[in-house]
Protein backbone atom coordinates (compact mmCIF):
# COMPACT_ATOMS: atom_id res chain seq x y z
CA UNK A 1 0.00 0.00 0.00
CA UNK A 2 2.51 2.55 1.20
CA UNK A 3 4.41 1.52 -2.67
CA UNK A 4 0.99 2.55 -4.04
CA UNK A 5 1.17 5.41 -2.31
CA UNK A 6 4.56 6.15 -2.96
CA UNK A 7 4.14 5.82 -6.57
CA UNK A 8 1.08 7.83 -6.85
CA UNK A 9 3.03 10.18 -4.69
CA UNK A 10 5.61 9.69 -7.68
CA UNK A 11 3.30 10.00 -10.60
CA UNK A 12 1.19 13.09 -9.21
CA UNK A 13 4.41 14.50 -9.11
CA UNK A 14 5.83 14.05 -12.32
CA UNK A 15 2.29 14.73 -13.89
CA UNK A 16 2.60 18.00 -11.55
CA UNK A 17 6.17 18.61 -13.05
CA UNK A 18 4.75 18.34 -16.64
CA UNK A 19 1.98 20.88 -15.80
CA UNK A 20 4.55 22.77 -14.51
CA UNK A 21 6.73 22.63 -17.53
CA UNK A 22 3.64 23.43 -19.92
CA UNK A 23 2.98 26.00 -18.12
CA UNK A 24 6.16 27.77 -17.83
CA UNK A 25 6.94 27.05 -21.35
CA UNK A 26 3.42 29.12 -22.07
CA UNK A 27 4.50 31.74 -19.38
CA UNK A 28 7.94 31.68 -20.84
CA UNK A 29 6.89 32.54 -24.61
CA UNK A 30 4.54 35.39 -23.30
CA UNK A 31 7.92 36.77 -22.11
CA UNK A 32 9.96 36.39 -24.75
CA UNK A 33 7.27 37.94 -26.73
CA UNK A 34 6.78 41.05 -25.11
CA UNK A 35 10.78 40.86 -24.64
CA UNK A 36 11.35 41.13 -28.18
CA UNK A 37 8.72 43.75 -28.73
CA UNK A 38 10.10 46.11 -25.32
CA UNK A 39 14.07 45.17 -25.85
CA UNK A 40 13.88 43.03 -22.90
CA UNK A 41 16.22 40.95 -24.80
CA UNK A 42 18.47 39.25 -21.46
CA UNK A 43 16.05 38.18 -19.60
CA UNK A 44 14.32 36.74 -22.79
CA UNK A 45 17.40 35.13 -23.30
CA UNK A 46 18.16 33.47 -19.88
CA UNK A 47 14.79 32.11 -19.89
CA UNK A 48 15.33 30.75 -23.23
CA UNK A 49 18.35 29.02 -22.73
CA UNK A 50 17.05 26.53 -19.94
CA UNK A 51 15.20 23.67 -21.59
CA UNK A 52 11.74 24.51 -21.49
CA UNK A 53 11.63 28.30 -22.18
CA UNK A 54 13.67 28.06 -25.48
CA UNK A 55 10.79 26.95 -27.82
CA UNK A 56 8.64 29.62 -26.37
CA UNK A 57 11.33 32.54 -25.94
CA UNK A 58 12.32 31.93 -30.10
CA UNK A 59 8.63 32.02 -30.70
CA UNK A 60 8.45 35.31 -28.73
CA UNK A 61 11.40 36.78 -30.13
CA UNK A 62 10.57 35.88 -33.66
CA UNK A 63 6.97 37.48 -33.20
CA UNK A 64 8.52 40.51 -31.38
CA UNK A 65 11.36 41.42 -34.14
CA UNK A 66 8.57 41.15 -36.99
CA UNK A 67 6.23 42.89 -35.28
CA UNK A 68 7.23 44.86 -32.42
CA UNK A 69 10.92 46.24 -33.99
CA UNK A 70 8.71 46.87 -37.13
CA UNK A 71 6.29 49.05 -35.71
CA UNK A 72 8.64 50.51 -32.96
CA UNK A 73 11.32 51.79 -36.06
CA UNK A 74 8.10 53.19 -38.32
CA UNK A 75 7.45 55.32 -34.86
CA UNK A 76 11.10 56.85 -34.79
CA UNK A 77 10.91 57.24 -38.30
CA UNK A 78 7.40 58.92 -38.01
CA UNK A 79 8.83 60.71 -34.98
CA UNK A 80 12.45 62.00 -36.61
CA UNK A 81 10.13 63.40 -39.99
CA UNK A 82 10.78 66.62 -40.61
CA UNK A 83 7.35 68.71 -39.98
CA UNK A 84 7.56 70.77 -43.30
CA UNK A 85 4.79 71.03 -45.87
CA UNK A 86 5.90 70.09 -49.63
CA UNK A 87 6.49 73.33 -50.75
CA UNK A 88 7.88 76.08 -48.17
CA UNK A 89 6.85 79.74 -48.78
CA UNK A 90 8.69 82.36 -47.97
CA UNK A 91 7.47 85.76 -47.94
CA UNK A 92 9.17 89.26 -49.28
CA UNK A 93 7.67 92.61 -48.62
CA UNK A 94 9.96 95.34 -50.70
CA UNK A 95 9.50 98.50 -51.91
CA UNK A 96 9.26 97.85 -55.41
CA UNK A 97 7.49 101.01 -55.96
CA UNK A 98 7.36 104.46 -54.72
CA UNK A 99 9.96 106.38 -52.97
CA UNK A 100 12.62 103.51 -52.12
CA UNK A 101 11.63 101.93 -55.51
CA UNK A 102 15.13 102.00 -56.84
CA UNK A 103 16.03 100.21 -53.81
CA UNK A 104 13.94 97.96 -53.22
CA UNK A 105 13.78 96.11 -56.81
CA UNK A 106 17.43 95.27 -56.37
CA UNK A 107 17.32 94.44 -53.23
CA UNK A 108 14.74 91.92 -53.73
CA UNK A 109 16.60 90.13 -56.46
CA UNK A 110 19.13 89.13 -53.28
CA UNK A 111 16.68 87.01 -51.77
CA UNK A 112 15.44 85.60 -55.51
CA UNK A 113 19.00 84.31 -55.82
CA UNK A 114 19.40 82.91 -52.62
CA UNK A 115 16.10 80.97 -53.13
CA UNK A 116 17.21 79.33 -56.83
CA UNK A 117 20.40 78.71 -55.62
CA UNK A 118 19.06 76.40 -53.29
CA UNK A 119 15.78 74.86 -54.85
CA UNK A 120 18.89 73.94 -57.54
CA UNK A 121 20.04 71.70 -55.51
CA UNK A 122 16.95 70.09 -54.59
CA UNK A 123 15.06 72.60 -52.25
CA UNK A 124 15.04 72.33 -48.53
CA UNK A 125 14.99 68.74 -47.54
CA UNK A 126 13.38 67.89 -51.49
CA UNK A 127 11.01 70.37 -50.94
CA UNK A 128 11.00 73.20 -53.34
CA UNK A 129 11.00 76.50 -51.95
CA UNK A 130 8.48 79.18 -52.99
CA UNK A 131 9.56 82.93 -52.81
CA UNK A 132 5.98 85.18 -52.69
CA UNK A 133 7.18 88.95 -53.03
CA UNK A 134 4.77 91.77 -52.32
CA UNK A 135 5.35 95.45 -53.31
CA UNK A 136 4.36 97.76 -50.03
CA UNK A 137 5.03 100.76 -52.65
CA UNK A 138 7.17 102.37 -49.88
CA UNK A 139 4.09 103.06 -47.90
CA UNK A 140 3.74 102.08 -44.37
CA UNK A 141 -0.47 101.41 -44.88
CA UNK A 142 0.05 99.39 -47.98
CA UNK A 143 2.90 97.33 -46.02
CA UNK A 144 0.63 96.39 -43.22
CA UNK A 145 -2.07 95.00 -45.94
CA UNK A 146 0.50 93.20 -48.00
CA UNK A 147 1.99 91.39 -44.16
CA UNK A 148 -1.32 90.58 -43.50
CA UNK A 149 -2.25 89.11 -47.15
CA UNK A 150 1.27 86.71 -46.60
CA UNK A 151 0.24 85.31 -43.11
CA UNK A 152 -3.39 84.90 -44.13
CA UNK A 153 -3.95 83.91 -47.05
CA UNK A 154 -0.52 82.46 -48.52
CA UNK A 155 0.08 81.03 -45.12
CA UNK A 156 3.77 82.10 -44.60
CA UNK A 157 5.99 82.13 -41.50
CA UNK A 158 8.79 84.17 -42.52
CA UNK A 159 9.25 87.14 -44.48
CA UNK A 160 11.94 88.81 -45.93
CA UNK A 161 12.08 92.75 -45.13
CA UNK A 162 11.11 95.31 -45.45
CA UNK A 163 13.51 98.11 -47.83
CA UNK A 164 12.42 101.18 -45.22
CA UNK A 165 12.31 101.80 -41.15
CA UNK A 166 8.44 102.83 -41.71
CA UNK A 167 7.35 100.29 -43.14
CA UNK A 168 8.81 97.48 -40.68
CA UNK A 169 7.08 99.77 -37.82
CA UNK A 170 3.88 99.61 -39.30
CA UNK A 171 3.08 95.99 -39.67
CA UNK A 172 5.78 94.81 -36.61
CA UNK A 173 3.43 94.42 -33.68
CA UNK A 174 0.76 92.13 -36.18
CA UNK A 175 3.85 89.90 -37.08
CA UNK A 176 4.87 90.16 -33.66
CA UNK A 177 0.99 88.90 -32.82
CA UNK A 178 0.98 86.21 -35.07
CA UNK A 179 4.80 84.96 -34.71
CA UNK A 180 5.43 85.36 -37.80
CA UNK A 181 9.43 85.94 -38.16
CA UNK A 182 10.32 88.83 -40.37
CA UNK A 183 14.06 89.57 -40.97
CA UNK A 184 15.19 93.19 -42.91
CA UNK A 185 18.46 93.30 -44.94
CA UNK A 186 17.94 97.14 -44.56
CA UNK A 187 16.23 98.41 -41.77
CA UNK A 188 18.84 100.27 -39.85
CA UNK A 189 16.45 102.50 -37.35
CA UNK A 190 17.62 102.46 -34.12
CA UNK A 191 14.22 102.52 -32.51
CA UNK A 192 14.15 99.06 -33.47
CA UNK A 193 16.56 98.01 -30.87
CA UNK A 194 14.56 99.43 -28.29
CA UNK A 195 10.91 98.51 -28.92
CA UNK A 196 11.16 95.06 -30.49
CA UNK A 197 14.08 93.13 -28.69
CA UNK A 198 14.07 89.08 -28.59
CA UNK A 199 11.07 88.87 -30.51
CA UNK A 200 9.99 88.45 -33.72
CA UNK A 201 11.91 91.40 -35.58
CA UNK A 202 15.87 90.67 -36.69
CA UNK A 203 17.98 92.66 -39.00
CA UNK A 204 21.05 91.65 -40.97
CA UNK A 205 22.02 95.26 -41.58
CA UNK A 206 23.88 97.35 -38.95
CA UNK A 207 21.69 99.59 -36.41
CA UNK A 208 22.41 103.43 -37.38
CA UNK A 209 23.77 103.68 -34.20
CA UNK A 210 26.83 102.92 -35.92
CA UNK A 211 25.88 105.34 -38.81
CA UNK A 212 25.51 108.07 -36.80
CA UNK A 213 28.55 107.94 -35.47
CA UNK A 214 30.34 107.35 -38.11
CA UNK A 215 29.02 110.69 -39.39
CA UNK A 216 29.38 112.16 -36.87
CA UNK A 217 33.24 111.13 -36.66
CA UNK A 218 33.74 112.73 -40.55
CA UNK A 219 32.13 116.16 -39.14
CA UNK A 220 34.56 115.98 -36.30
CA UNK A 221 37.87 115.12 -37.85
CA UNK A 222 37.20 117.58 -40.63
CA UNK A 223 36.83 120.29 -38.26
CA UNK A 224 33.32 121.70 -39.37
CA UNK A 225 31.93 123.54 -36.64
CA UNK A 226 28.40 125.37 -38.31
CA UNK A 227 26.42 121.92 -39.02
CA UNK A 228 22.74 122.59 -40.62
CA UNK A 229 21.04 119.04 -40.49
CA UNK A 230 18.72 118.36 -42.94
CA UNK A 231 16.56 115.22 -42.60
CA UNK A 232 13.74 113.06 -43.72
CA UNK A 233 11.04 113.05 -41.11
CA UNK A 234 10.60 108.90 -40.20
CA UNK A 235 12.28 106.52 -38.23
CA UNK A 236 15.01 106.37 -40.52
CA UNK A 237 15.81 110.18 -40.86
CA UNK A 238 15.79 110.81 -37.25
CA UNK A 239 17.55 107.85 -35.74
CA UNK A 240 20.86 109.14 -37.72
CA UNK A 241 19.88 112.60 -36.53
CA UNK A 242 19.89 111.70 -33.02
CA UNK A 243 23.52 109.30 -33.17
CA UNK A 244 25.03 112.55 -34.86
CA UNK A 245 23.87 114.71 -32.36
CA UNK A 246 25.66 113.06 -29.71
CA UNK A 247 28.74 113.10 -31.32
CA UNK A 248 28.40 117.04 -32.88
CA UNK A 249 25.72 118.81 -30.54
CA UNK A 250 22.20 120.86 -32.20
CA UNK A 251 23.77 122.93 -35.05
CA UNK A 252 22.62 125.97 -36.38
CA UNK A 253 19.88 124.54 -38.10
CA UNK A 254 17.62 121.57 -37.98
CA UNK A 255 15.13 121.00 -40.51
CA UNK A 256 13.11 117.88 -40.42
CA UNK A 257 11.46 117.48 -44.44
CA UNK A 258 8.79 115.52 -45.79
CA UNK A 259 9.81 113.13 -48.16
CA UNK A 260 6.86 113.27 -50.37
CA UNK A 261 6.54 117.06 -50.54
CA UNK A 262 9.09 117.24 -53.68
CA UNK A 263 9.98 120.81 -53.42
CA UNK A 264 12.39 122.02 -50.77
CA UNK A 265 13.36 125.41 -51.86
CA UNK A 266 11.73 127.31 -48.43
CA UNK A 267 13.85 124.72 -46.35
CA UNK A 268 16.92 125.12 -48.72
CA UNK A 269 16.60 129.10 -47.53
CA UNK A 270 16.70 128.40 -44.27
CA UNK A 271 19.94 126.50 -44.56
CA UNK A 272 21.87 129.50 -46.81
CA UNK A 273 20.56 132.20 -44.23
CA UNK A 274 22.22 129.60 -41.34
CA UNK A 275 25.44 130.19 -43.15
CA UNK A 276 26.62 126.36 -41.99
CA UNK A 277 30.13 125.19 -42.93
CA UNK A 278 28.75 121.83 -43.25
CA UNK A 279 25.01 119.91 -44.09
CA UNK A 280 23.87 116.39 -42.70
CA UNK A 281 21.46 115.08 -45.17
CA UNK A 282 19.41 111.63 -44.55
CA UNK A 283 17.39 111.42 -47.70
CA UNK A 284 16.07 108.23 -50.44
CA UNK A 285 16.53 109.23 -53.98
CA UNK A 286 13.44 110.39 -55.10
CA UNK A 287 13.49 113.45 -52.65
CA UNK A 288 16.94 113.35 -52.94
CA UNK A 289 17.14 113.91 -56.83
CA UNK A 290 14.80 117.07 -56.24
CA UNK A 291 16.43 118.31 -53.20
CA UNK A 292 20.19 118.12 -54.71
CA UNK A 293 18.53 120.02 -58.12
CA UNK A 294 17.57 122.64 -56.13
CA UNK A 295 20.19 123.11 -53.87
CA UNK A 296 22.40 123.48 -56.72
CA UNK A 297 20.31 126.35 -58.19
CA UNK A 298 20.72 127.83 -54.57
CA UNK A 299 24.07 127.96 -54.78
CA UNK A 300 24.58 125.68 -52.05
CA UNK A 301 26.93 123.24 -53.78
CA UNK A 302 30.19 125.17 -52.25
CA UNK A 303 29.14 123.92 -48.44
CA UNK A 304 30.05 120.51 -48.04
CA UNK A 305 26.68 117.86 -47.66
CA UNK A 306 27.38 114.33 -45.85
CA UNK A 307 24.99 112.05 -46.03
CA UNK A 308 23.62 108.37 -45.39
CA UNK A 309 23.88 105.66 -47.45
CA UNK A 310 19.79 106.23 -48.57
CA UNK A 311 21.59 108.00 -51.83
CA UNK A 312 24.33 105.62 -52.25
CA UNK A 313 23.26 103.71 -55.41
CA UNK A 314 22.64 103.78 -59.28
CA UNK A 315 19.19 105.50 -59.49
CA UNK A 316 21.40 108.48 -58.34
CA UNK A 317 23.39 108.88 -61.23
CA UNK A 318 22.81 108.89 -65.16
CA UNK A 319 21.81 107.24 -66.92
CA UNK A 320 19.65 106.03 -63.89
CA UNK A 321 19.47 109.55 -62.14
CA UNK A 322 19.42 112.90 -62.80
CA UNK A 323 22.39 114.63 -64.30
CA UNK A 324 22.05 118.11 -62.27
CA UNK A 325 21.67 116.25 -59.31
CA UNK A 326 25.18 114.18 -59.94
CA UNK A 327 26.59 117.16 -60.93
CA UNK A 328 25.78 118.54 -57.38
CA UNK A 329 26.67 115.25 -55.40
CA UNK A 330 29.89 115.67 -57.22
CA UNK A 331 31.04 118.82 -56.16
CA UNK A 332 28.99 119.22 -53.09
CA UNK A 333 28.54 115.61 -50.98
CA UNK A 334 30.06 112.46 -49.62
CA UNK A 335 28.56 110.00 -47.15
CA UNK A 336 28.72 106.84 -45.46
CA UNK A 337 27.14 103.25 -45.83
CA UNK A 338 27.14 99.90 -44.58
CA UNK A 339 29.58 97.61 -46.40
CA UNK A 340 30.92 94.29 -46.51
CA UNK A 341 34.46 93.35 -45.57
CA UNK A 342 35.04 91.91 -48.63
CA UNK A 343 37.09 88.97 -49.79
CA UNK A 344 36.07 85.89 -51.88
CA UNK A 345 32.58 84.89 -50.62
CA UNK A 346 31.73 88.83 -51.65
CA UNK A 347 33.39 88.44 -55.17
CA UNK A 348 31.36 85.98 -56.02
CA UNK A 349 28.00 86.95 -54.90
CA UNK A 350 28.90 90.04 -57.21
CA UNK A 351 29.76 87.54 -60.50
CA UNK A 352 26.39 85.63 -59.50
CA UNK A 353 24.03 88.09 -59.31
CA UNK A 354 25.50 89.80 -61.68
CA UNK A 355 25.23 86.55 -64.27
CA UNK A 356 21.53 86.61 -63.15
CA UNK A 357 19.97 89.63 -63.75
CA UNK A 358 22.40 91.53 -65.25
CA UNK A 359 23.57 94.26 -63.09
CA UNK A 360 25.87 94.62 -60.60
CA UNK A 361 24.59 94.61 -56.78
CA UNK A 362 24.43 97.88 -54.51
CA UNK A 363 24.28 98.89 -50.72
CA UNK A 364 21.81 95.80 -49.39
CA UNK A 365 21.67 92.84 -51.87
CA UNK A 366 23.81 90.98 -50.07
CA UNK A 367 22.45 91.63 -46.80
CA UNK A 368 19.17 90.09 -48.43
CA UNK A 369 20.54 87.39 -49.53
CA UNK A 370 22.24 86.26 -46.34
CA UNK A 371 18.90 87.20 -44.67
CA UNK A 372 17.44 84.56 -46.88
CA UNK A 373 20.18 82.15 -46.50
CA UNK A 374 19.89 81.88 -43.01
CA UNK A 375 15.96 81.48 -42.90
CA UNK A 376 16.75 78.14 -45.21
CA UNK A 377 18.97 77.30 -43.45
CA UNK A 378 17.07 77.72 -40.20
CA UNK A 379 14.07 75.86 -41.78
CA UNK A 380 16.53 72.62 -42.48
CA UNK A 381 17.60 72.57 -39.24
CA UNK A 382 14.88 72.67 -37.08
CA UNK A 383 12.69 70.79 -39.23
CA UNK A 384 9.60 72.40 -38.89
CA UNK A 385 7.78 75.13 -40.19
CA UNK A 386 6.95 77.44 -37.22
CA UNK A 387 8.14 81.18 -37.19
CA UNK A 388 9.52 80.29 -33.11
CA UNK A 389 11.44 77.73 -34.15
CA UNK A 390 12.88 79.16 -37.41
CA UNK A 391 13.84 82.53 -35.07
CA UNK A 392 15.43 80.10 -32.57
CA UNK A 393 16.90 78.07 -34.92
CA UNK A 394 18.04 81.44 -37.23
CA UNK A 395 20.07 82.64 -33.81
CA UNK A 396 21.65 79.05 -33.92
CA UNK A 397 22.71 79.57 -36.99
CA UNK A 398 24.27 82.69 -37.21
CA UNK A 399 27.04 81.85 -34.70
CA UNK A 400 28.42 79.71 -37.84
CA UNK A 401 27.23 81.79 -40.83
CA UNK A 402 29.68 83.97 -42.69
CA UNK A 403 28.31 85.13 -45.81
CA UNK A 404 28.95 87.42 -48.88
CA UNK A 405 28.12 90.29 -46.10
CA UNK A 406 29.79 89.10 -43.17
CA UNK A 407 29.35 87.51 -40.40
CA UNK A 408 25.79 87.16 -39.38
CA UNK A 409 26.26 85.77 -34.98
CA UNK A 410 23.08 88.22 -33.33
CA UNK A 411 24.29 90.32 -30.16
CA UNK A 412 21.86 89.29 -27.18
CA UNK A 413 19.02 91.39 -28.16
CA UNK A 414 18.13 88.91 -30.75
CA UNK A 415 17.87 91.81 -33.33
CA UNK A 416 21.08 93.22 -34.27
CA UNK A 417 24.48 91.80 -35.88
CA UNK A 418 27.22 91.84 -33.69
CA UNK A 419 30.00 92.96 -36.63
CA UNK A 420 29.60 96.07 -39.28
CA UNK A 421 31.73 97.70 -41.40
CA UNK A 422 31.10 101.07 -43.31
CA UNK A 423 32.75 102.74 -46.20
CA UNK A 424 33.02 106.19 -47.10
CA UNK A 425 32.06 107.11 -50.27
CA UNK A 426 32.19 110.29 -53.08
CA UNK A 427 30.90 110.85 -56.75
CA UNK A 428 33.27 111.25 -59.37
CA UNK A 429 32.94 112.48 -63.04
CA UNK A 430 34.76 110.19 -64.99
CA UNK A 431 33.69 111.87 -68.27
CA UNK A 432 31.16 115.13 -69.22
CA UNK A 433 28.16 113.89 -67.77
CA UNK A 434 29.57 110.55 -66.54
CA UNK A 435 29.59 109.71 -62.76
CA UNK A 436 30.33 107.12 -60.29
CA UNK A 437 30.95 106.60 -56.40
CA UNK A 438 34.09 106.23 -55.14
CA UNK A 439 35.46 104.86 -52.14
CA UNK A 440 37.58 107.27 -49.79
CA UNK A 441 37.70 105.04 -46.68
CA UNK A 442 36.26 102.90 -44.23
CA UNK A 443 35.51 102.55 -40.93
CA UNK A 444 36.49 101.29 -38.27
Amino acid sequence: MLGNIKNSKRGISTAMALIAIIVIAIIAGGVGYFAGNTSGYSAGYEAGSRGAYQEGYQAGLQQGNSTGYAKGYQAALEKAKPILPDIIKIGQIQSLSGGLGPFGTKIAKGAQLAVDEVNAKGGIRGRRIQLITEDDATDPTRALEVAKKLVEVDGVQVIIGTTGSAMLRAIAPYLIEKKVLIISPSVSGPIFSIEYPNSYIMRTCPSDVLQGAVIGDLVLERGYKRVAYVIMDNAYGRGIYEEVKKKVGEGVVKIFFDEKKLDYRTELEQVKAANPDVVVHVGYPEDATVMFRQAREAGLETIQWISAEGVYGAAMLPPEGDPAAAEFMSKALIGTAPTAPGGILYEEFVRKYTEAFGMEPMVYCDTCYDATMLVIQAIAYCGEYNGTKIRDAVLTIAKNYIGPSGHKIFQPNGIDIMYSYYLIWDVEEVAPGQYKFKEIGRWP
